[in-house]
């Protein structure tokens, strides 16, 4: 995608030219969707998004920061809309969704894949509670206290978990160190 230095150009009479950002970037925040709600919304919660993402970047136009790289910016902006409309709908994903899936992010690397399968498996191993628990936070992006209520456990035991859980991946994947 574009680089920093290119948002400058996204620039006419010191306006941004949101038709320009809408027709370079329509691909990336498409293929982002698409990824993040894994037919698990309709076409109409898709193109929600897919519009809001571009009028938050418009509303915002006076505040952005062309230092500030505009696609991890719209990339951001669309995850958070999708968690909010998973939220809103109430919907639940899991992990096991898209495990034989390619994951497809235009400005991913081999090695940024080969990690997020590793967190995968490592998450697939996991106790099922804990599995249940990442599910919640991580892909359904239900809150701490809606998690603990669903779970019957106390709040503090879902925030320890999800510590402990997230410490035992990294220091796996540091190979223990």
């Amino acid at each position: 995608m574009k680089s920093t230095k290119q948002l400058e150009n996204f620039y006419k009479d010191n306006e941004i030219d949101i038709d320009r950002i809408i027709e370079a970037y329509s691909p990336y925040i498409t293929k982002i969707i698409n990824n993040g709600t894994n037919n698990k919304m309709s076409f109409e919660d898709k193109e929600e998004i897919y519009s809001d993402t571009f009028f938050i970047i418009w509303k915002n136009r006076n505040r952005l920061n062309i230092n500030v790289s505009l696609s991890a910016y719209l990339a951001g902006i669309t995850r958070n809309l999708i968690k909010e409309k998973y939220r809103k709908l109430k919907i639940e994903y899991d992990i096991d969704d898209y495990e034989n899936e390619p994951i497809n992010d235009l400005n991913m690397y081999d090695n940024d894949r080969e990690l997020i399968y590793d967190v995968e498996q490592k998450i697939k191993g996991l106790k099922d509670i804990d599995i249940r628990i990442v599910n919640l936070f991580y892909y359904s992006s239900i809150s701490i206290k809606d998690i603990a209520k669903e779970l019957n456990i106390s709040e503090l035991n879902v925030k320890t978990r999800l510590h402990r859980i997230r410490k035992k991946i990294k220091k796996e994947l540091n190979g223990g160190i």
